[in-house]
């Protein structure tokens, strides 16, 4: 003991004291646990490596039905622009025909202002004929002597009290005729027609 090597025969074996012993057994130990705690680590390394892939596996599942679902979604969106541009092109046309509507109205509306402002000059120089002056025109045209002269001023006052109750038309001459041997015999049936409504009224 104490450290004493001890020789046996030729081949020089050694012989290692106590505390080379107890120190060679705490190595074995200590390479034992650091052993122990690299294949721990390995393991748990490996461990953690797996799961990873699992989650990068299942977060490739989702990121697939993710765009699964985009791809979804774009159709229904191109669907939706096509059905767009189709009600576009509707109101469009829609927008074509109310314009031209409008300007057709504007048009209408320009004539009926023509019409009526023509009617209201026709209206105020209806409403300044002088009875007595057409009178004295139509007692130069057709005297007394003629035959038609009390028929045709009947007829004329007539005329003159029915444009004072109406609009005549532009364009419609309702002038009693200045030659009176010019009416026929169906002519003084009809002023003998109007001759009698007058005498009802």
């Amino acid at each position: 003991g104490g450290g004493v090597m001890v020789e046996q025969g030729q081949g020089g074996e050694y012989e290692m004291s106590e505390m080379e012993k107890v120190q060679a057994y705490v190595r074995e130990k200590q390479l034992h646990y650091e052993k122990e705690r690299l294949q721990e680590k390995v393991e748990n390394t490996v461990k953690a490596f797996d799961d990873a892939v699992r989650n990068l596996r299942r977060e490739r599942f989702k990121l697939d039905a993710d765009l699964k679902m985009t791809d979804l979604r774009m159709l229904v969106l191109f669907q939706e622009l096509r059905l767009l541009k189709e009600f576009e092109k509707r109101d469009n046309d829609l927008i074509g025909r109310l314009d031209q509507k409008r300007e057709e109205k504007a048009e209408m509306v320009a004539k009926i202002s023509d019409c009526q402002e023509k009617l209201a000059a026709r209206k105020a120089e209806i409403d300044k004929l002088n009875p007595r002056q057409v009178q004295a025109e139509l007692a130069t045209l057709v005297p007394e002597t003629n035959k038609f002269h009390e028929q045709l001023q009947k007829i004329f006052k007539k005329k003159i009290k029915r444009q004072k109750k109406k609009a005549l038309k532009e364009g419609e001459d309702e002038e009693a005729s200045e030659d009176g041997s010019d009416e026929s015999e169906g002519d003084l049936s009809d002023l003998d027609e109007e001759e009698e409504e007058e005498e009802e009224e």
